[in-house]
């Protein structure tokens, strides 16, 4: 029966055209028929209906041979292309064959060693041609007739071909199961519940081999398990099986694992190396792990809730050439943090909702917001505000804990930065973490570690939910706002150096925290503020150049840092030509940017993309505005020619085109009918992508990018301003001359002009890029950290505008030419 051509292995005892088949004992069936019913009773044209789930364990096992004929026979015909209609016909019947298979085998039956041999060389060939007919309860065969007699040759011959195929074939979790059965029936391995090549298997391998016999042993049964934890949701009983072995192991203990192991999920070691194809966890890690998720349902504490809420970000996570690190896991992690009461994992669920790009994971986490906010009648929008943590700190972003001699404090120091510094209990400053603290509360300072890293990972997501506010358009009583923004001990920090406008009837004004208190643009404290007040996020949009422009002076003078633009935030206005287009805008058009770098900052924006290659993949970025009954559409394409494609297939580049704006269903709207506000802040993503995105930002392209969009690069790199270049332009206008560098620089149209000691340059205050005197010479300056940090530190009232930070520390660096030791810039500028 060992033969290895595919299909020749099959031995097909029945006639394709033979109504029914003889059993022993007189059993007639008639297998053919589509009616088998699903409880075993089969058709005869010549003998009275039979059910074969009654006959005798013997004449059982005359069956299972026969549906293993049968099913062999189908899968031929598959396999072969003979498909008619008399066989397709048939298939209905092979479907309930093979259920009524798994049936008779449910229970022992006494199978031969020639009925178990030729079983699993089924089995074999089942397998060979790409079916899983009931294989665990093949192997569990095997186990029972091994737990009474040893398997014949031909058996374990058979098993280790059914190995070696799997092992070819590429293993998925249930066929790692197999495989681990088969070591134990053949080998007598004993089956390992994890496989060490990722990080956090090594760890828990390690905890638990340190633990004492009777502990070792309830952690195998709990891992053990978690194997099985395939299905998309745990069931209740599932639930109730975890919660007892977890008992067993003791909470704190199974806790304090978690805590440790899911920390070090990322991808495995085996797979960093691996230049081909590896996939980033061990699917039977990957099981596991989700199991061990699911048994966190009773744990509703912040530390538990922190490491799932980073657990499902870098499962969602999205690798080179694979794809998320696993699905799997973070769905688990998903559902989860749905099923904790409180408000800390909807917390989480906010935060993931800003960091996790996969648009199947946003759809689940949207969802799961929308049912939370269901339960407490209120919005999805109210429940995330509600639900932002405050991690103890107090209304100045600080938090203070003792440990033994020494003081931890904890302070929000920017936008994403938090600083934790020591000191003794009498007020002398520590310049690290006291080594006392180290050795007598480790465990209280990883706990404190933890809270710094959740912090720093929380501020800039709520900066991102904060700036959205704009388009939404959230309006406040003054009461919850102050509680939810103005005094939030993790948001004050930001809330303070941003513009609200505040509306009491009739009377309006627009004002920033200064000193304690609320003051509007001329210093003057808002003092007829009452809890009926409504308080949004003030936008220049509609206000006049003047009132801009002062408030623009009074974060400049005051040396406030915003923690986007929104004083300096660039305006878009509908021009004549989208006028006269009406549905779309072209302003954008005829770019070529970067496909992965805008496919990430379009992600981080809110907007839906995928990677477009050579293949069926064209798709169009997509911005969902449902509060406002819109969906935006940024047109682009994939451009280039084999030197423009990766080794993937996706498209390096791409060509912008039109903006539209549409009703959800698709229908085209007027330009002119879209909201000032609306068009202006899409009108300034599509710009930022542009901005940022541009092969005419990058310096080395000149050289080393596609022949093809040289005409491009050159055009942009020095060309026309942009908006958020503009913007750039009129800041540096009021910065410049209180710079030490002010007397060798100057501002012209489109060019920060700095003069050296060797030559004068000209830095496009668009791209960034150099000109040189004289003849315009290019001057090719990639940055880096080195030259980011040159100079003097200069104030910027806002922050998020990287290219004006290169722009003064290339001005720092060239109006000193004569210092420069990097030896790439000095031939560009002393050429032998």
């Amino acid at each position: 029966m060992d033969k290895s051509t595919k299909g020749e292995a099959m031995e097909y005892p029945v006639d394709a055209s033979s109504p029914h088949l003889e059993l022993e004992n007189g059993i007639t069936t008639y297998l053919k028929e589509p009616e088998l019913d699903l409880n075993g009773k089969v058709q005869s044209r010549v003998q009275p209906q039979i059910n074969v789930l009654e006959v005798s364990p013997e004449k059982k096992v005359v069956v299972v041979r026969l549906l293993l004929a049968r099913m062999a026979w189908t899968i031929h015909r598959i396999r072969h292309g003979k498909v008619d209609a008399y066989f397709l016909d048939y298939l209905g019947a092979f479907q309930k064959q093979k259920q009524l298979f798994a049936v008779l085998l449910r229970n022992p039956l006494p199978f031969s060693d020639e009925d178990v041999e030729e079983l699993v060389n089924r089995q074999y060939e089942f397998v060979q041609e790409g079916f899983e007919i009931s294989m665990e309860k093949t192997l569990k065969v095997c186990e029972m007739v091994r737990a009474v007699r040893p398997l014949s040759p031909g058996t374990q011959r058979a098993l280790g071909q059914i190995k070696k195929l799997i092992a070819r074939q590429g293993q998925n979790a249930r066929m790692q199961k197999w495989t681990e059965t088969i070591d134990q029936l053949v080998e007598g391995k004993e089956p390992q519940v994890l496989d060490l090549q990722d990080f956090w298997a090594q760890a828990a391998q390690k905890l638990i081999a340190s633990q004492p016999a009777e502990l070792r042993g309830c952690w195998k049964k709990l891992l053990e398990y978690c194997r099985n934890s395939e299905q998309s949701k745990p069931s209740k009983k599932w639930l109730k099986g975890a919660g007892e072995l977890v008992g067993q192991i003791g909470a704190s203990s199974f806790r304090a694992a978690v805590l440790e192991w899911f920390p070090l999920v990322k991808p495995s070691a085996k797979a960093d190396k691996m230049e081909s194809y590896v996939p980033p966890m061990c699917e039977r890690n990957v099981t596991v792990l989700k199991g061990l998720v699911w048994s966190c349902t009773e744990y509703a504490d912040d530390s538990v809730i922190n490491v799932l809420g980073n657990l499902a970000e870098i499962s969602f996570k999205k690798l080179p050439n694979w794809g998320a690190l696993s699905n799997k896991v973070g769905n688990a992690c998903l559902f989860v943090l749905e099923s904790l009461p409180g408000l800390q994992p909807i917390a989480a669920l906010s935060r993931l909702k800003l960091k996790v790009k996969y648009a199947t994971a946003q759809t689940l986490i949207q969802k799961a917001l929308g049912r939370a906010a269901a339960k407490m009648g209120i919005s999805s929008a109210e429940l995330e505000e509600i639900a932002v943590p405050t991690y103890g700190l107090d209304e100045q972003g600080r938090l203070e804990e003792k440990f033994g001699a020494f003081i931890a404090e904890v302070r929000i120091a920017g936008t994403q930065s938090v600083e934790l510094s020591w000191r003794t209990q009498g007020g002398k400053p520590q310049k690290s973490i006291p080594a006392e603290v180290k050795t007598q509360h480790a465990t209280e300072l990883k706990v404190l570690k933890r809270t710094v890293t959740e912090i720093e990972k929380m501020l800039p997501a709520q900066r991102e939910r904060i700036e959205k506010l704009f388009v939404a358009e959230r309006e406040w009583d003054f009461e919850s706002w102050r509680a939810r923004y103005l005094n939030h001990p993790l948001l004050a920090n930001m809330s303070r150096r941003l513009i609200w406008h505040f509306q009491n009837g009739e009377r309006k004004a627009s004002g920033i925290w200064r000193d304690g208190k609320l003051v509007d643009i001329d210093n003057k404290q808002i003092d007829w503020l009452t809890p009926e007040t409504k308080v949004r996020l003030w936008h220049p949009i509609g206000f006049d150049i003047d009132t801009v422009s002062k408030w623009r002076k009074w974060l400049e003078g005051h040396e406030i840092v915003q923690p986007f633009k929104q004083a300096h935030r660039e305006l878009y206005i509908l021009t004549d030509a989208e006028l006269a287009t009406g549905t779309y805008s072209n302003r954008f058009a005829a770019h070529i940017i970067k496909q992965h770098q805008f496919a990430a900052l379009a992600r981080q924006r809110g907007w839906k993309y995928s990677l477009q290659g050579a293949f069926d993949s064209a798709n169009t970025p997509t911005l969902e505005l449902p509060q406002w009954n819109l969906k935006v559409e940024f047109w682009v394409e994939g451009v280039g020619d084999n030197d423009d494609i990766s080794r993937a297939g996706i498209f390096l580049c791409l060509s912008t085109d039109q903006v539209r704006f549409c009703r959800p269903d698709g229908e085209p709207i007027a330009l002119s009918d879209v909201p000032a506000l609306v068009f202006s802040e899409v009108m300034r993503d599509i710009d930022l992508f542009v901005g940022v995105c541009s092969i005419g930002n990058d310096p080395a392209w000149r050289d080393g990018g596609a022949v093809d969009h040289r005409t491009y690069w050159g055009g942009y790199s020095f060309g026309e301003l942009s908006s958020i270049a503009q913007t750039r332009r009129d800041f540096l206008l009021r910065l410049l001359p209180r710079l030490k560098i002010a007397g060798k620089c100057s501002l012209s149209e489109r060019f920060l002009n700095v003069q050296g000691r060797f030559r004068k340059y000209k830095i496009h205050l668009g791209s960034g890029n150099i000109l040189m005197d004289p003849n315009d010479q290019y001057l090719c300056i990639v940055p880096n950290r080195a030259a980011e940090g040159v100079g003097e530190k200069v104030f910027l009232p806002f922050e998020g505008d990287s290219t004006l930070a290169v722009i003064l520390s290339k001005a720092f660096l060239l109006v000193d030419d004569d210092k420069i030791k990097d030896p790439t810039i000095v031939s560009q500028i002393q050429p032998r």
